[in-house]
């Protein structure tokens, strides 16, 4: 059960994310890549993007139990 909720949480967020992202395009407004790329203008923002990836990799990939 659990686990089903857990993937149907991220599902949603996917398909928000997609609708905010058509949403923002059909307005002419800013989009998540024009806000990506203001966003990593800092060295402090890549830095802390890179360690979140790798958290979030550490967390999703190599601590897995595959049994």
């Amino acid at each position: 059960m659990s686990r089903s909720v857990t993937l149907l949480g991220y599902a949603l967020l996917v398909v928000s994310a997609g609708g905010l992202e058509v949403a923002a395009r059909r307005r002419g407004s800013a989009t998540f890549a024009d806000a990506l790329a203001v966003t990593l203008r800092s060295r402090a923002a890549r830095l802390a993007l890179l360690a979140a990836w790798l958290w979030l990799g550490w967390h999703l990939f190599v601590r897995v139990d595959w049994q």
